[in-house]
């Protein structure tokens, strides 16, 4: 598999076909990651440079790289690493400014997002895609946020993901959203995907379940202080016991002429996007066998929504991750169903 090697705006430099690993971790949520090693030859130095971009044919993302790390294995062996996120990442570099006042679709949000803050006011050359026309809504106040950040939670909290892909006969970054399928084996409308040991289309399998963060309700402080403060609340217990969560969010400011009902519609989309961060990690991830039963990136792909199915449990959740290793000759595909625990449990939010 060639690897295609772009200076930061996007002219072809290079090709790089021998490697001895490279990860390539895709993820719906947020930007994903890779890394390579390679022998440190004069060509691959000159081509593994900070800011420029590594590009696969058989793939949407694409990689600027971030880090690089030479290193001597042995005396007659050097090797160089490098590490970097997708193009997505990029838009860490911009915050949100002036404040957006938005109501209408989340799609229309995010794009509002990237058009007027990377854009208008350029990260390289980024353009808007084509839009995929979901109907989710949401209303939201923002400002002095970063960019990439606040699509991760407009994302998590609608069931969207989105990505920058790299266009190579126009050198622009293109930025769209899009949806996965639902292909569980509770839906009809697709055919299902599922992973188990009896269709012998697993191995390793990891199922994590926490509920210490979990929060199902929120109180939504806006404008005011104590008893003249803006309060809404968000209830997502489903029948469930009650997780209350306190959500500060005195710096959604009321405009003079908002009424109650656009004002009221920011706060519960604020508390949404922060029960979206408090939820049960819950997830199953296991290394993918390509069979004929199901096939990655044709029976099934980053965001889709799936089965797994061991220990008795039956878990029919969104593939959040896909992580792909190429080493030594063999293809790893690991599928990550649900959400991923992280390093540090948040147990309180302001």
């Amino acid at each position: 598999m060639e690897i295609y090697v772009y200076s930061p705006k996007v002219e072809l430099l290079g090709v790089i076909d021998g490697y001895s690993s490279l990860r390539w971790r895709r993820r719906f949520y947020e930007p994903g990651e890779f890394e390579l090693h390679c022998a440190s030859t004069p060509e691959n130095l000159a081509l593994l440079s900070a800011g420029n971009i590594l590009h696969r044919l058989d793939r949407r993302e694409a990689g600027v790289i971030e880090g690089i790390v030479i290193e001597a294995d042995s005396l007659s062996s050097e090797k160089v690493t490098v590490t970097g996120r997708f193009g997505s990442a990029l838009l860490c570099q911009r915050i949100i400014t002036p404040t957006i006042h938005y109501s209408g679709t989340v799609e229309g949000g995010m794009r509002k997002i990237v058009l007027d803050n990377a854009i208008t006011r350029p990260i390289g050359n980024f353009t808007l895609g084509e839009e995929l026309g979901d109907d989710s809504v949401c209303t939201f106040q923002v400002t002095g946020k970063n960019i990439q950040n606040t699509l991760s939670s407009l994302a998590k909290a609608s069931g969207l993901g989105y990505l920058v892909r790299l266009d190579v006969p126009n050198q622009q970054w293109v930025f769209e959203v899009y949806k996965g399928i639902d292909k569980s084996v509770t839906q009809s409308n697709f055919p299902y995907v599922l992973f188990n040991g009896e269709f012998g289309n697993i191995t390793g399998p990891k199922y994590t379940y926490n509920e210490q963060s979990y929060r199902n309700y929120a109180y939504v402080a806006g404008q005011g202080e104590g008893d003249t403060s803006f309060i809404v609340e968000v209830d997502q217990t489903n029948g469930e016991s009650l997780r209350e969560l306190w959500v500060d969010a005195n710096d959604l400011q009321r405009t003079e002429d908002q009424s109650d009902e656009d004002y009221c519609a920011q706060l519960t989309q604020r508390g949404k996007e922060k029960l979206a961060e408090m939820t049960c990690f819950e997830n199953f991830e296991a290394d993918a066998v390509d069979t004929a039963n199901f096939e990655y990136m044709v029976d099934w792909n980053l965001g889709d929504i799936v089965s797994f199915e061991r220990w008795n449990l039956l878990l029919n959740q969104r593939i959040t991750e896909v992580e792909e290793v190429y080493e030594n000759g063999v293809v790893t595909i690991t599928p990550v169903c649900g959400t991923s625990l992280p390093e540090t449990l948040v147990l309180e939010d302001g």
